[in-house]
């Protein structure tokens, strides 16, 4: 899957483009096409989030490098926890298809962990969103983009 040349480390090729992955089961001209190709599949119903997680996407160096827009019917379990965070109220709730964590060694794919628990946060007022909002997510998401996002 992966070998060491001097201190650097190097990945098989593609199976789809036979060109050099540049992680572990990620193809970086593959990967982000395929994310690009479904931006029509899915939507905040907020262009500054959309605009955000698409940069995070067609940025990606590795497979988990990136943000996804979750639907809501994907969640269950959702309990308000009475507690309230930056311009959000906070809940539990169980993600029905996980996060992409598992690898498939032999095929090469990430696949989805199945039911985990986690925090959602139902912002307030999301459809006036201010750039302070968008700075905290970059500030805590790690990403350091264009300011006019």
């Amino acid at each position: 899957m992966s070998q060491h040349v001097g201190s650097r480390k190097t990945y098989n090729e593609c199976f789809e483009c036979a060109r050099q992955r540049t992680a572990v089961a990620w193809c970086k001209n593959c990967d982000i096409a395929f994310l690009k190709d479904n931006f029509h599949n899915w939507t905040s119903r907020n262009s500054k989030i959309d605009d955000f997680i698409k940069y995070t996407q067609l940025n990606a160096k590795e497979s988990m490098d990136y943000l996804e827009w979750i639907n809501f019917d994907q969640f269950d379990l959702i309990e308000n926890i009475n507690k309230r965070g930056a311009f959000s109220s906070i809940y539990s709730a169980v993600w029905m298809e996980g996060p992409k964590w598992n690898l498939d060694e032999e095929a090469e794919l990430w696949t989805r962990t199945g039911p985990i628990k986690v925090i959602l946060k139902r912002l307030d007022n999301s459809q006036n969103m201010d750039h302070e909002f968008i700075n905290q997510i970059r500030f805590f998401s790690g990403f350091v983009i264009d300011n006019r996002l």
